[in-house]
């Protein structure tokens, strides 16, 4: 009798956590802002913004893509990148469509690349890519455009995804301009092991999910990465995204978003999904510190 008592409480307590993992900490989606100092931008794009929409996850049965169309509706930015993981299994390609549909100009302009929920075996992928390009989103699979923006061009590098082995970096870059300003985009960091030397100023990558499951102390208890190791959420640059990756990354920074939905596991713990905005910038005052961590040189 009193083992049952003593169980009860806990019986209890773990429900009620298991409903905040599962109901409510996915719907606290966590708009992040960055301001990134870029070198050779041209100065038109002073100001430019890009948000970061990534690993969605949309089902046919429905999740959290009520916050995360809410969450998209509340910013605003020159252009949206869908980096992969858009959808949770072949039914939830219709689903998806309908989503982006529903939110029109609310994530317009878009370019997108694909992740590994799109090329599961089970999956049509090539759903994705048609149904993106018929309402004018840009898949840019292993290749570069030139994206026109503010009356100038961005040029941006999209690479297929690289935990399924899909990415081609060399075909990627193949066209790739190296004195202009570039952003890449990659859906999982493990992209970071093939820049070997290319320039991409700024790489947006997602498929952790942040771990998903943090506990203190310990962080993430995982982060489905393969060929890098902690490369799990915000931003890496320097010696230590060269020493992770052990590729040569020269000027690249990376950030890896949390992104915003959940995998097969529809729980989140300490990891709430995430909306990044980033600010280019062209010049700032000296010392003065950015987001992504660099600073302006002195003197």
């Amino acid at each position: 009798m009193i083992s049952l008592l003593l169980l009860l409480p806990v019986c209890a307590c773990l429900y009620a956590l298991l409903r905040y993992m599962r109901d409510i900490e996915p719907r606290r989606i966590e708009i992040t802002r960055h301001e990134v100092f870029a070198e050779d931008l041209p100065p038109e794009l002073d100001g430019l913004t890009i948000c970061q929409v990534s690993d969605t996850h949309i089902t046919a049965h429905g999740r959290h893509e009520d916050a995360i169309a809410q969450a998209i509706r509340s910013v605003r930015a020159d252009l949206y990148v869908l980096t992969g993981d858009m959808i949770l299994f072949q039914e939830g390609i219709p689903a998806f469509l309908r989503w982006l549909d529903a939110l029109g100009d609310s994530l317009r302009p878009a370019v997108a690349v694909l992740g590994n929920a799109e090329h599961k075996s089970f999956v049509r992928g090539e759903e994705v890519v048609q149904g993106l390009e018929e309402r004018g989103v840009p898949m840019l699979n292993n290749r570069v455009i030139q994206y026109p923006v503010r009356g100038v061009t961005l040029q941006i590098v999209g690479v297929d995804d690289p935990h399924t082995e899909h990415s081609d970096f060399a075909r990627a870059f193949a066209g790739a301009k190296p004195d202009c300003w570039t952003l890449l985009l990659c859906h999982s960091p493990d992209g970071a092991a093939d820049l070997r030397g290319r320039r991409a100023d700024l790489m947006l990558s997602g498929h952790t999910h942040g771990g998903q499951i943090r506990l203190p102390l310990l962080g993430a208890l995982m982060s489905n990465t393969k060929r890098v190791r902690g490369l799990v959420a915000g931003w890496y640059s320097g010696a230590q995204l060269q020493r992770r990756a052990g590729s040569e990354v020269g000027a690249t920074r990376l950030y890896v978003s949390r992104g915003l939905g959940t995998s097969n596991v529809p729980y989140r713990l300490f990891c709430r999904p995430e909306l990044p905005l980033f600010m280019l910038r062209c010049r700032r005052r000296d010392g003065e510190q950015a987001s992504d961590g660099s600073r302006h040189p002195t003197g």
